[in-house]
Order: C-alpha cells, then structure tokens, then sequence
C-alpha cells in the first residue's frame, strides 16, 4: 500500500462500520457464499442455453409443428417418434432458457 496508512479514528469508524454490516445476516451470508456464477455441468449448460438465439427455438417450434402435421397423415410411429423427440428437446430448452433468465445468467 503506498501512501500513509489510516488514522485511529479512521480505523474505529472502519471498524464500527465492519461489524455494522456483520450484523445483517443475510448480507453476511451472501457475501461469504458469493462466486462468479455456477461451476457445475448444469450451470455451464443453462448458460449455453442462454446464450442461444432466439431463431433455434422458432426453428424448433416449426419443426414440431410439421412432424406433428406429417405424423397425423402418415400414421407412422417413426413419424410420432420424432415429433416427440423435437417436441421434448425444445421444452427442456425452453424451460432451461426460463431457469436460466430467472437466475440472472446473462446471454
């Protein structure tokens, strides 16, 4: 530290305020448990999700929307199948970009 340090009135106020502050538990709480964002697999994907364009769930919507018009004419399972499989994918997208939004992980 460069400069002349702080005087013992300085440091009584700095001390005052310290346990000013300690005194707020949830203050306290959040500060000790404070990190730069989730580390787990969970959140790397729910921030992946949050980064991804708007234009890939419109795509999927459409997508869902023509497997599930083909799988009532053709009566296929392999038709139904797929439908489900694009139908699934985009909630779980959609639901993971809420989780995400809620959580405040920025794009």
């Amino acid at each position: 530290m460069d400069g002349p340090g702080l005087s013992g009135r300085e440091l009584r106020i700095l001390t005052e305020i310290e346990n000013h502050l300690q005194a707020d538990r949830h203050l306290d709480r959040a500060l000790r448990t404070m990190r730069h964002g989730p580390r787990w697999l969970a959140g790397r994907l729910l921030r992946t999700v949050a980064r991804m364009p708007v234009f890939v769930f419109s795509v999927l919507g459409g997508l869902c929307a023509a497997l599930l018009v083909i799988s009532a004419t053709a009566h296929s399972a392999a038709v139904l199948t797929g439908f489900s499989l694009v139908w699934a994918s985009s909630v779980a997208l959609g639901a993971a970009r809420v989780v995400a939004h809620r959580r405040g992980i920025a794009p």
